[in-house]
């Protein structure tokens, strides 16, 4: 609610058609502060008229009007896209499968990864479930499966699934010709928590697997901000979100 207080204003000052070219010769300026506008608010805000738009724009190129969405909203657009067909009862999982398969069927270097990304981060225990177990295809790259379990693992709702399936599965994904590749960015997924607890159990679970590694010095750096983190959330959340509920 803070954040679309915010946002609003700015975003009707600025204006936002998401459809290709609308706002080509602009100052680049201007076009970098309208995105992060639109990001806060149909990110951290869930605006529903902002999402209702990029939605829209999403299912009318979906549907073959590519002029309906810019590329520089497929991320959000095919988020909120998804998002409401989430509330479709059995919609979401069906949604993200035919996302997942118009990327695969692409070969833009801009939409393909932009809607595997979408899958993968959509938050929706169901939809990630899937993606960890059976979104695998002859046609999905080595580096964008990883890309995929990972995105599973840095979403904040389906965090602890996306973690638990990689520690599970560690062997397997830090050994042949990907182990460089994953070892260097593995770290990096488990930026995002914030306790002591989780930090003494990723240097348990992630430590022996990475000693020697590329990884070795980046899990150690993300393991004592996880920390960090996890000592400053228990001092003071309470007075933080006290403060922060007076801003409302």
């Amino acid at each position: 609610a803070f954040v679309g207080k915010l946002y609003r204003p700015l975003l009707a000052k600025a204006g936002f058609n998401p459809a290709q070219g609308a706002y080509a010769g602009e100052e680049p300026e201007a076009s970098q502060r309208r995105a992060q506008y639109v990001g806060q608010l149909s990110g951290t805000a869930r605006d529903a008229a902002v999402r209702g738009k990029l939605a829209g724009a999403a299912k009318a190129w979906l549907a073959g009007d590519k002029a309906a969405l810019d590329p520089s909203w497929y991320g959000a657009a095919f988020g909120a896209w998804l998002a409401a067909e989430d509330r479709i009862e059995g919609g979401g999982l069906l949604a993200a499968k035919k996302l997942y398969g118009a990327a695969l069927a692409s070969t833009d270097p801009l939409f393909r990864p932009s809607a595997l990304g979408v899958v993968a981060r959509s938050g929706k225990a169901d939809i990630a479930r899937w993606v960890l177990e059976d979104a695998r295809d002859k046609r999905l790259r080595l580096s964008e499966r990883l890309s995929l379990v990972m995105g599973v693992a840095v979403s904040g709702r389906t965090r602890d699934m996306g973690y638990d399936w990689m520690r599970d599965h560690s062997d397997e994904m830090l050994s042949g010709g990907a182990g460089i590749f994953l070892g260097a960015r593995l770290p990096q997924v488990f930026a995002g928590y914030c306790s002591v607890a989780k930090a003494d159990a990723i240097l348990k679970d992630f430590a022996p697997k990475l000693a020697g590694k590329t990884g070795e010095l980046e899990l150690a750096r993300t393991v004592e901000r996880v920390r960090s983190c996890g000592v400053l959330k228990e001092k003071r959340a309470v007075e933080v979100s006290a403060q922060i509920a007076r801003l409302k």
